[in-house]
C-alpha cells in the first residue's frame, strides 16, 4: 500500500515537472518571438529613418543640382574694377574675353570684339573659346594625381604601360611630360582616327634620338592620355570629368565636337589678313585626342588655375613637380615656369589662349582671343599687364 503510495506521488511529481518544463518553454517561446519582434521593430524604425534620410539628402543634393545648374545659366556680370585695364584692350584692338585677378579681386572680366560676325553676337564673360594645348595642363594635373595616389610612377619608363613603345625602356613618363622624349609623333593630316590609331601611328614612326632635347609635339600628351585611360580605367574624358572639372567647380566647360558652333556662347575663330577678317575652318578634333578638345570660359580656366594653386587637385609635391622646368625651355608638365608669370599657351584656327598667373598666386591673367592677326601679341600683352598689375602691389 504505502509502495502504491509512493508511485502515485512519484508520477505526479513527474507529471508537476513536466508541466512546469512544458511552461518554462512556452514562455521562453513567447519570450523569443517578443524579442524577435521586437528587433524587426527596430530594424524597421531604423530602415525607416536610413531611408527618410536618404530621401532628404537626394532632395539635398537635387536642390544643390538645380542650383548650380540655374548659376550655370545665369549670365556672369561684366566687371571693370580698373579703368586704366579697359583702356589697355581698347587700344591694342583686342578682340576676346579677358580676366584679370589681384589678390583675390576681380579686376577684369569682360569682353571685346565679336565672337560671331555673322550674328552679329559680341564677346562676353560668358563667351565659350576653345583652349587648344592648354588642354595638356588638365592631362598633366591628371597624371600627377595618378603619381600622388600612387596609381604610378612619373619615373617609370613608358615600356611598363606600353610595352612596345619605341624606346620605351629608356623614355621616361616625365620625358613625355617635359617634351623630351625623342619620338617622332604621329602623322600630321586632317583624317578622322581614333586615339587607337594615333598611338599605332606614333610607335610605328619610332624615334630621332635618345630622350633630353625638348621638342614640343602633341604627340607626346596623346602618349599620355592613353597611359592615363588604361592606368585608371576610364575614358579621359570621364576622369577629367570627375577629378578636375567638378573638383574646380568649372560650370562651363565641355569637350569640342561638331556641334560646337551650334553652342549658344560658342565663339568663333578669325583670321585677319590684309585687313580682312575671316572664319578659320575647324581641325579634325580626333587627331587631338586629348591635347587640344576643350572647350570653356575664362572664369572656368580660372577656376582651374586657382584650385591647382590651392591644392584642390594635387598636393604642394605634385605642383613642384609640375612647375619645375624639365630643360632650357622652361616647360615643366603641362605649364611653361617663366621668370613673371607660370602659363601655358593654345593656338587653333584662330583662337589664342594665354592663361598665367604670378608665383605666389597673387595674380592671374586669362586671355581668350578669337581673332589672330599680326597686330596683337599675347606674350607682350602678357608682359604690360603684369607691370601694371605688380605697379599697383
Amino acid at each position: 500500500m504505502a509502495k502504491r503510495k509512493l508511485m502515485m506521488i512519484g508520477s505526479v511529481v513527474i507529471i508537476l515537472s513536466v508541466f512546469l518544463a512544458g511552461g518554462y518553454v512556452v514562455k521562453e517561446q513567447i519570450d523569443q518571438k517578443a524579442a524577435q519582434q521586437e528587433k524587426i521593430e527596430k530594424q524597421t524604425q531604423r530602415r525607416k529613418r536610413q531611408s527618410e534620410k536618404a530621401a532628404m539628402v537626394k532632395s539635398e543634393s537635387i536642390q544643390k543640382q538645380k542650383a548650380r545648374e540655374k548659376e550655370a545659366t545665369k549670365p556672369m556680370p561684366t566687371v571693370v574694377a580698373d579703368n586704366a585695364l579697359d583702356q589697355y584692350f581698347k587700344q591694342v584692338n583686342f578682340s576676346g574675353t579677358a580676366l584679370i585677378v589681384k589678390d583675390n579681386k576681380i579686376m577684369l572680366n569682360k569682353g571685346y570684339g565679336t565672337a560671331n560676325e555673322a550674328a552679329k553676337k559680341l564677346n562676353t564673360p560668358d563667351t565659350l573659346y576653345p583652349i587648344a594645348s592648354t588642354e595638356k595642363a588638365l592631362i598633366a594635373t591628371g597624371i600627377l594625381q595618378l603619381n600622388q595616389q600612387g596609381k604610378l610612377k612619373v619615373t617609370d619608363p613608358v615600356a611598363k604601360y606600353l610595352p612596345k613603345f619605341p624606346n620605351g625602356q629608356q623614355i621616361k613618363l616625365t620625358d613625355l611630360l617635359h617634351h623630351t622624349s625623342g619620338i617622332v609623333g604621329r602623322n600630321q593630316d586632317n583624317q578622322e582616327k581614333t586615339s587607337d590609331q594615333l598611338l599605332a601611328e606614333i610607335i610605328e614612326n619610332g624615334t630621332k634620338g635618345q630622350p633630353g632635347s625638348w621638342h614640343y609635339l602633341d604627340a607626346n600628351y596623346i602618349v599620355l592620355v592613353k597611359i592615363l585611360e588604361k592606368v585608371s580605367h576610364q575614358n579621359y574624358q570621364d576622369y577629367l570629368q570627375n577629378k578636375i572639372i567638378k573638383p574646380s567647380k568649372m560650370m562651363h566647360t565641355g569637350f569640342m565636337s561638331a556641334q560646337y558652333p551650334q553652342l549658344e556662347n560658342a565663339s568663333i575663330g578669325y583670321e585677319t589678313k590684309g585687313g580682312v577678317k575671316k572664319a578659320e575652318m575647324l581641325p579634325n578634333f580626333s587627331q587631338l585626342y586629348g591635347v587640344g578638345d576643350m572647350y570653356m570660359t575664362a572664369m572656368d580656366m580660372y577656376r582651374f588655375d586657382k584650385a591647382l594653386w590651392t591644392h584642390k587637385l594635387i598636393n604642394q609635391q605634385q605642383t613642384d613637380l609640375m612647375f619645375k622646368p624639365g630643360s632650357d625651355s622652361h616647360y615643366g608638365m603641362g605649364m611653361y615656369n617663366d621668370p613673371a608669370l607660370i602659363v601655358n599657351r593654345g593656338y587653333l584656327s584662330g583662337w589664342s589662349v594665354s592663361n598665367g598667373f604670378s608665383h605666389g598666386g597673387r595674380i592671374y591673367i586669362v586671355l581668350f582671343s578669337n581673332v589672330k592677326n599680326d597686330k596683337t601679341s599675347l606674350s607682350k600683352m602678357n608682359s604690360d599687364l603684369y607691370s601694371k598689375l605688380v605697379a599697383t602691389i
